[in-house]
């Protein structure tokens, strides 16, 4: 049974698809819908993070990255109302896309976790990596890949 879904978003054209999807799966189930927008770590050097700038810098950014989420969130969950899901909670994570999906999935006890992919080419997905392969080997809740 399907009491809990959880639905990442990115504002791709895929992700729309997957909370679209998983916004009608939550109303067929009667399930709660958890959408998820994660924000990914900078990877810069160690030097980098310990100049005197690093903290208002890093600050700055992570206040913006975090207006850009909500309006995501505002964006997913409004489209999910459309498709007339009922109980939608909104969550921002942050850090490694898939293990951060993955560990949020594990926290609130997710029954099913949803993910768009764009179908990168396997040549693409073996040099550049895809956050759905990625989640697919960290999590043991079934998940769903939306095309």
């Amino acid at each position: 049974m399907i009491k809990k879904i959880l639905v990442a978003t990115d504002a791709s054209p895929a992700s729309g698809r997957a909370v679209s999807f998983a916004a009608r799966l939550s109303v067929e189930h009667e399930a709660d819908l958890l959408i998820l927008n994660v924000i990914r770590d900078m990877q810069l050097p160690e030097e980098l993070r310990q100049t005197p700038e690093f903290e208002a810098f890093y600050n700055t950014r992570e206040d913006w990255m975090r207006r850009a989420a909500d309006e995501i969130l505002k964006g997913a969950k409004n489209r999910a109302r459309k498709e007339g899901a009922k109980q939608v909670q909104t969550a921002i994570g942050s850090g490694d896309p898939a293990t951060s999906v993955a560990g949020f999935a594990r926290r609130r006890n997710a029954d099913l976790i949803v993910v768009g992919t764009s179908g990168l080419s396997k040549i693409k997905v073996a040099s550049m990596g895809s956050v759905s392969r990625k989640l697919l080997d960290l999590t043991d809740v079934n998940c769903l890949v939306i095309r």
